[in-house]
């Protein structure tokens, strides 16, 4: 499934956001203070080399070398994850199709 993602870069100023459409492997509804959100999904994202310098995460956030735990805003991609937050599960995997 491809998203658009969300992840922290650093800048000059500090730290800012950074859009932009990938793979991703996982999803999983986002829990905080033990309630859903229904703005925000986890997402396991395949990040592509030219994002991978300047993104800032916790070294446990990167699941391999080039997949990192990041969020993906509902509103940005309502169409993609439409199935997934109607089915109500909390999380979904993907596979690559066999070639």
């Amino acid at each position: 499934m491809r998203l658009l993602v969300d992840v922290d870069v650093g800048t000059k100023g500090g730290i800012g956001k950074d859009t932009f459409e990938t793979m991703v492997h996982m999803v999983q509804r986002a829990v905080s203070g033990g309630v859903v959100s229904e703005e925000v999904v986890l997402v396991d994202a395949y990040i592509p080399p030219q994002h991978r310098r300047s993104i800032f995460a916790p070294a446990n956030s990167w699941k391999s070398s080039a997949v990192l735990r990041c969020s993906a805003r509902v509103a940005l991609n309502r169409k993609s994850l439409a199935a997934f937050i109607e089915s109500g599960e909390r999380k979904w995997l993907f596979q690559e199709a066999a070639r």
